[in-house]
């Protein structure tokens, strides 16, 4: 009788670790660094993009960040994994992210995407031009794109990803919501 009790106090301890650590896997991030690492996967960029209180003092604020340039209303921010750019609307609504990935980085973003439910829906050509090169001519190249789409209740989230023959295993990624 004496090890019957001990081993149904050890399963009731082995289930409770196991639900804790199985609450703690769907916990809600907390920390400015959880919160960046959070947004840059499609259940928070699909949900948040466009969205009434997803705006520039809220990134600043939540995500612990400071632009490190501002083009009109399109703010870069250093996440630490990546740069990101967010483009907002006068009143501060974010409504675009754009970023740019490389290998295997890039891949596995567009792949989480996919997987979340993201759909291919069209290619194209683009001719991108780049001005951060220091030269006085921006560099000017051919590129290919790609368009996924998510229908979502508030509307189309759509990521144009791009890349080219000329920049081997860099992808410029833009994700914006459209009603």
């Amino acid at each position: 009788m004496g090890k019957r009790p001990l081993k149904s106090i050890l399963w009731a301890m082995l289930f409770a670790t196991i639900s804790q650590f199985c609450l703690a896997q769907n916990n809600v991030p907390s920390t400015p660094e959880e919160k960046r690492a959070a947004f840059l996967t499609p259940k928070y960029y699909t949900k948040f993009l466009g969205a009434s209180f997803f705006t520039i003092a809220t990134i600043e604020k939540e995500f612990d960040v400071e632009p490190v340039q501002i083009v009109g209303l399109t703010f870069f921010y250093d996440f630490g994994t990546c740069f990101v750019g967010m483009e907002a609307l006068e009143n501060g609504v974010v409504v675009q992210m754009t970023l740019r990935l490389f290998a295997d980085a890039a891949t596995d973003f567009i792949q989480k995407a996919v997987d979340y439910g993201y759909k291919y829906v069209d290619k194209g050509k683009d001719v991108n031009v780049r001005s951060n090169t220091g030269k006085p001519l921006p560099d000017v190249y051919g590129a290919n794109v790609k368009r996924y789409r998510k229908t979502t209740k508030n509307g189309n989230v759509y990521m144009e990803v791009s890349n080219s023959k000329r920049y081997a295993n860099e992808y410029e990624i833009a994700i914006y919501r459209a009603k």
